[in-house]
């Protein structure tokens, strides 16, 4: 007789529904970090701009516009940067439930595991209590036999 557990098809939908979870949470989490990687980028161009300013500011025929350029070009990046992380909060609330719903899930799938896993390790006993019993039978007959001969 060999092991069946009748929640197979409910474990195999379980374990179906926490590897799309992890691979949305996995996607959730990559969004994050390319807003993370943008808002650094704006930084890294606001720095690029403070640098040309300096250098222009540096040389004797610098234009006043091109000062002004700069740094209107600086406040515009500041209200990008805001948008921005503001965008990256709301990519990190949406995985952070992302993440609740993947630990619910994993949860799901565990209690079915170790319901199966006390499922065998109750049909080995049984088994194994099944298959002594066989061998007293088996002794008491050849004891019967022998006795009654």
């Amino acid at each position: 007789m060999k092991f069946h557990f009748r929640l197979d098809p409910l474990m195999r939908q379980r374990k179906v529904d926490r590897d799309t979870a992890q691979r949305i949470y996995s996607e959730a989490q990559n969004a994050v970090q390319l807003q993370m990687a943008a808002i650094k980028k704006l930084y890294a161009e606001i720095d690029e701009a403070r640098i040309f300013a300096e250098k222009r500011q540096k040389t004797p025929s610098a234009g006043a516009a091109a000062l002004v350029q700069a740094d209107e070009f600086i406040e515009g990046q500041k209200v990008r940067i805001k948008a921005a992380r503001e965008r990256a909060r709301e990519l990190m609330m949406i995985a952070e439930e992302k993440h609740e719903i993947l630990i619910q899930k994993m949860q799901d799938f565990k209690v079915l595991e170790r319901l199966k896993e006390k499922k065998q390790i109750e049909f080995r006993k049984e088994k194994l209590k099944q298959y002594n019993e066989e061998i007293d039978d088996i002794v008491t007959m050849r004891a019967n036999r022998r006795g009654g001969v």
